[in-house]
């Protein structure tokens, strides 16, 4: 089973999940920690997945590892299109996906989480996290003009590139500064543009 970051994964088990903290309370409480995690990035052992849980406000994180053997069901935050958009988010979604036509590309966090799993964690002032899929780092400079478009959303837009072979890059960073953050399974890399050499 091939896994990436941001997909939503549904466990067979909560007893085969491994984590170095303590368990918390609202873990055996909440709607959508009952068996729901999303894939995160992390290096791990073969056979292994690092997931994170999430409770009905941004205090709730919880962070462990479980075998990709105890995953039942996997969908992708380009999956999620396929269902309705939430009623607060209608508007701005239906423009993004006009100005993304011909892009690969999905959502994530709270909205991607709400349409994923049909438990709704997302209200009019959740940020729209948009997932773009791009083959090498140098299209990114093309993509100016669709992050001025995707900034004219009625709701904020975060806009995160994950690149393949590479990690992933917050778009707006690296269109608007010299240096910016590659976020990779081992930990962030820092980056100059002037000290990039593009090959092909």
């Amino acid at each position: 089973m091939e896994l990436t970051v941001h997909d939503l994964v549904y466990l067979k088990s909560m007893d085969q999940i491994d984590y170095f903290c303590d368990y918390p309370v609202w873990m055996d409480e909440d709607e959508m920690a009952q068996g729901i995690a999303v894939v995160r990035r992390m290096k791990v052992e073969a056979g292994k997945v690092a997931i994170g849980f999430r409770g009905d406000n941004r205090s709730k994180r919880f962070a462990a590892i479980t075998t990709i053997s105890n995953i039942k069901r996997v969908i992708r935050p380009f999956d999620v299109l396929i269902n309705p958009y939430p009623a607060t988010h209608v508007q701005s979604l239906t423009y993004i996906e006009k100005i993304l036509d011909g892009f690969k590309w999905g959502i994530g966090g709270s909205i991607g989480f709400s349409m994923g799993t049909g438990i709704n964690v997302c209200h009019e002032n959740s940020d729209i996290d948009i997932i773009l899929y791009c083959e090498k780092l140098q299209e990114l400079d093309q993509l100016k003009p669709i992050l001025s478009e995707l900034q004219k959303s009625p709701q904020r837009v975060d806009v995160q590139v994950e690149i393949l072979g590479v990690g992933a890059v917050v778009l707006a960073d690296y269109l608007n500064h010299s240096s910016f953050i590659v976020r990779t399974s081992t930990g962030p890399i820092l980056l100059e543009k002037e000290s990039l050499i593009y090959k092909g």
